[in-house]
C-alpha cells in the first residue's frame, strides 16, 4: 500500500489509544452512587427526588449532583422505554407521571447519580481486581455473591460501585452500575466474551477495618 495510507493507519492507533486512556481517566475521576430505588409506581406514578433519595440513603448521596442516569429495574435505559418524564435533571431528579404515559402506566425506575469527586474522597475505597471465572460456551461471570463467598474478608456486602476491565491487552475499561449483582459478559450472536476482572467500591470503614 501507498506509505500514506499506512501513516493514516499509524496515526488513527495513536488517536484511538489516546481516546482509550482518557475514557479510562475520566471513568476513575467520577463518583458515582449505586444505583438507588427510594419508590414503586404508585398510582400517581414513580418518583425518584434527590431529597427523598437522601433521606432513604443517607451518606450515600450528595445534595448537588453533576449527573443523572435513569434505568427500569428490569435493565432498560429510560431513554428506550417510551415514557414521558415530567423530570430528567440534577435539580429535582427522576420523575415519571402515570398519566402523561399513553399505557398510563410508568415503568420502576432505579437513578444513579454522579457526584462532585470530593463527596467520594474519604468515604470510599476501591478493592483489588478479582478474576475467579473464565470464558465459557455462555460467558464470563464475575458475580457479588461467589466473590463474596470466596473473599468475605475483601468483599463488602453492599458496595457502590463496580468496574470491570479485560484482561487483553488494550485494558478498556468498563464501568457496570448494577454492583449489587456483580458483573455479566453473556455471548451471543455467536461473539465470545473476553475474560475479565471487577474491582468494587466499599465503604471505608469496610477497607480499613
Amino acid at each position: 500500500c501507498p506509505k500514506e495510507f499506512c501513516q493514516g493507519m499509524l496515526l488513527g492507533l495513536v488517536f484511538l489509544q489516546s481516546e482509550l486512556s482518557n475514557l479510562k481517566r475520566i471513568m476513575s475521576e467520577q463518583c458515582r452512587t449505586q444505583w438507588l430505588n427510594s419508590d414503586d409506581p404508585s398510582e400517581e406514578g414513580d418518583v425518584e427526588s434527590i431529597l427523598q433519595l437522601m433521606k432513604t440513603f443517607p451518606g450515600q448521596v450528595c445534595k448537588n449532583p453533576i449527573g443523572i442516569e435513569a434505568m427500569t429495574t428490569r435493565g432498560i435505559s429510560a431513554h428506550y422505554t417510551g415514557d414521558t418524564y415530567l423530570s430528567y435533571d440534577v435539580a429535582f431528579g427522576f420523575a415519571c407521571i402515570n398519566e402523561k404515559q399513553k399505557s398510563k402506566q410508568c415503568e420502576d425506575y432505579q437513578v444513579i447519580l454522579t457526584c462532585p469527586s470530593d463527596f467520594c474522597q474519604g468515604k470510599f475505597s476501591w478493592t483489588r481486581w478479582f478474576d475467579e471465572d473464565d470464558p465459557t460456551d455462555k460467558g464470563d461471570y464475575e458475580t457479588l455473591l461467589q466473590l463474596q463467598m470466596l473473599y468475605p474478608t475483601e468483599v463488602c456486602t453492599q458496595p457502590v460501585a463496580i468496574e470491570a476491565m479485560t484482561l487483553s491487552v488494550v485494558g478498556l475499561t468498563m464501568t457496570q452500575y448494577d454492583a449489587t449483582q456483580g458483573f455479566a459478559c453473556v455471548n451471543t450472536g455467536g461473539k465470545r466474551c473476553q475474560d475479565y476482572k471487577v474491582r468494587f467500591t466499599c465503604p471505608l470503614t469496610f477497607c480499613t477495618g
